[in-house]
């Protein structure tokens, strides 16, 4: 069931399927974005059904035009000035318009708040601003403002849905996919592209969608969206651009630091399941095969490769490596098979067809053959010569392998079959010709095994909000820690956050001077010493951390020579005393942190830890809370996780459990805690080689600036 509300899904079905559109600000001597919007409609299936407004022509391109807008219109096209934009709205809003679209950009931050306003209370919905338009294929209905551009479409199951407008070409131009719908959804002031992936999800002309992303606007619907293309078997192709992480530098924490965006909406789309892809000829490529019609789904990103080329194979290895996909080794059986068609070549993945000069001529159907059966391939990848600058000859070359290939996808070869050209140059229209409709030809290696990687996606339910586990801390005791976290946190209020989450922290007591320590540590050496300040971060960065304190006259002396740094580096900071821990043995360093995202909120991340964490970061990011099996996730994309794994016997093989369960808990902390903490780093965890036992030596906790707690 949609769960979009009313006004929202009205609107856009106003949009997509009109049967009356106003144009505003189509000139009667032509030339405006406005009379292009105009041909456009005319020029389709809604060419009854437009009504042109003017304030002073009579006639604009051949129609009678109108002064005022008419009551009861679908949508309105609003090609105008910004400041003619708001007096407009109001006037349609009175008349009963459902939606109105607006291409127009360079509006103020007044005229863009005004516009906010006015949708936030608004019957009608707003498309835009910045946006060039909506194209529904199906129909043959284009709301679009750019003359001879995209209107004219092949016909498909593939809709696309872009923030940008240029990614609509760009996508277009790249391969040959048939559409069913185009949205350009541009600044998305009231309309997101969350709204109309819902409503996609439910158009029976819609088998897969393309989504080219800026930005999230409203994570909630983007996540309903997802889950209802998912459940409605539509697969869904992300290209998120604008991936750089500006204003890392001033993090304070060191998790603030190492995340940024693209890892927060990484995590977000390994969550949904949701492909992600680097550039648009990839995501062409992956939708000319979502658009393929019959082409199976791949049961996993296993890919075997077939050439005839020693250097193709060994570059397409190369590429695998970067775009999500392995290449398995072959099943016992298929190895036997594939050496008596090839004899003298080495049997590997990718396979080089070409290196057996004693194979017979059905060589090549052999081993597709035994490769569509071999339970370790997930698809077969053909590379193949059939760039564009081919000659005719060097096309028919390969008569005998499209036909083959041709053939095996009309028997049903149970598994993804893709032809790719070893260039990323356009493709020969006669090899593509000869491929027929069901075999997918794509331009380049690398395009290729993204196009493999993104049909293997999609295949998971979209999760719910995880489970609150009941060890966690109650409502009452949340609120009264939160209401405690006011400034920088004291130590004691940092002891007592581990605590109430049952984070295992080392032995530990604040010592408000050097005769207390003493008592203390009498029976503990050796101990580390810390100054315990809610003014100094990272202490081992000023010399406030002494370790391997043997006696009493050691710890005295160190904590001389801590206050004396502190004096220097912060003489107006508020020290409570001195921390002192008992030592730790020596394990493996460990970070686990949060950071808030402006769009996800908290964040979590593990990795390896230690002094050096920002020098050389080897860590992962998921979004808080964690769902089942997310922490486990995140460690194994870590060189820490291979490390504890045993990985050559530098350390025996570590039980990692105990320490997914420090990143589970830290990483609800920070989602109780969202809105009152903005960063936290738990640095260095030295967990211990075998046992995997973990202990938190350090902790750091940095709270929201006024304008993010609001």
């Amino acid at each position: 069931m949609l769960t979009i509300n009313d006004r929202r899904l009205r609107g856009v079905e106003a949009i997509l399927r009109p049967r009356r559109v106003a144009v505003l600000g189509a000139s009667a001597v032509g030339g405006k974005s406005g009379n292009f919007a105009l041909g456009n409609l005319r020029s389709g299936s809604r060419s009854d059904d437009v009504v042109v407004v003017h304030p002073r022509a009579d006639v604009v391109e051949g129609l009678t035009a109108v002064s005022e807008p008419p009551a009861d219109l679908d949508v309105a096209l609003l090609s105008l000035p910004a400041a003619a934009v708001l007096p407009i709205l109001h006037t349609l809003q009175s008349r009963g318009c459902k939606a109105a679209m607006i291409p127009s950009a360079g509006f103020t931050e007044t005229q863009l708040a005004e516009l906010y306003a006015f949708a936030a209370t608004a019957d009608m919905v707003i498309h835009g601003p910045n946006c060039m338009g909506t194209i529904n294929v199906t129909d043959d209905v284009a709301l679009w403002f750019y003359e001879d551009t995209l209107v004219s479409q092949e016909r498909g199951g593939v809709a696309l849905v872009s923030q940008s407008g240029s990614a609509t070409f760009l996508t277009r131009a790249t391969e040959a996919v048939g559409f069913s719908k185009i949205v350009s959804t541009g600044n998305e002031i009231d309309l997101t592209c969350a709204d109309y992936l819902h409503w996609l999800a439910f158009d029976d002309a819609t088998t897969a969608v393309g989504l080219v992303l800026e930005s999230i606007r409203d994570l909630p619907a983007f996540v309903s969206a997802a889950r209802a293309l998912r459940q409605a078997g539509k697969p869904l192709v992300a290209l998120k651009v604008g991936r750089t992480a500006l204003g890392s530098t001033a993090a304070k924490a060191h998790t603030g630091a190492l995340a940024g965006q693209d890892a927060a909406y990484r995590a977000l789309f390994t969550r949904l399941d949701v492909p992600l892809v680097d550039d648009y000829d990839e995501l062409a490529s992956a939708l000319a095969c979502l658009s393929t019609p019959d082409l199976p789904r791949p049961a996993s990103r296993q890919v075997a490769v077939v050439t005839d080329s020693g250097g193709e194979a060994g570059l397409a290895a190369d590429l695998s490596t970067r775009h999500g996909v392995t290449l398995p080794s072959f099943s016992p059986d298929v190895q036997v098979v594939l050496g008596e068609a090839l004899p003298g070549a080495a049997i590997n993945n990718p396979l080089d067809a070409g290196a057996s000069p004693l194979a017979d001529d059905d060589a090549y159907e052999v081993a597709l053959r035994a490769l569509g059966r071999d339970p370790e391939v997930g698809s077969v990848m053909l590379i193949m010569e059939a760039h564009q600058g081919l000659t005719k000859g060097e096309a028919d070359y390969f008569d005998d392998v499209c036909e083959l290939l041709r053939n095996l996808a009309d028997e049903g070869y149970g598994k993804p079959l893709v032809a790719v050209s070893s260039s990323s140059y356009a493709t020969h229209p006669v090899v593509r010709e000869r491929l027929g409709s069901q075999v997918p030809l794509l331009r380049g290696i690398g395009n290729g095994f993204a196009a493999l990687s993104a049909l293997a996606g999609n295949s998971r339910p979209v999760p719910d909000a995880p489970s609150r586990p009941s060890y966690l801390p109650s409502a009452e005791e949340i609120a009264a820690l939160r209401s405690r976290v006011n400034g920088p946190l004291p130590v004691d209020l940092v002891r007592a956050l581990l605590d109430a989450y049952g984070l295992p922290v080392v032995d530990a007591t604040i010592a408000p001077d050097a005769d207390a320590a003493a008592q203390w540590a009498c029976q503990r050496y050796p101990v580390v010493v810390k100054v315990a300040s809610p003014d100094v971060a990272h202490r081992s960065d000023i010399g406030a951390v002494e370790l391997d304190i043997r006696d009493e006259q050691s710890l005295r002396t160190s904590i001389t020579r801590i206050e004396n740094a502190v004096r220097q580096t912060h003489p107006d900071a508020v020290i409570d005393g001195f921390e002192i821990q008992q030592q730790v043995e020596a394990g493996v360093e460990v970070v686990v942190g949060f950071a808030t995202d402006p769009v996800f909120g908290p964040t979590v991340l593990v990795g390896r830890g230690g002094t050096l964490v920002e020098l050389e970061p080897d860590v992962a990011i998921g979004l808080a809370p964690l769902l089942a099996g997310e922490a486990a996730a995140l460690l194994a994309e870590t060189q820490l996780g291979k490390l504890l794994a045993g990985y050559r016997n530098l350390l025996p093989a570590t039980d990692v459990q105990p320490l997914l369960d420090v990143v589970d808990r830290l990483a609800w902390l920070a989602n109780d805690f969202a809105g009152v903490l903005a960063e936290g780093d738990l640095n260095p965890v030295i967990v211990h080689p075998g046992t995997g036992l973990p202990v938190l030596v350090d902790a750091l906790f940095i709270t929201c600036e006024p304008e993010e707690s609001k």
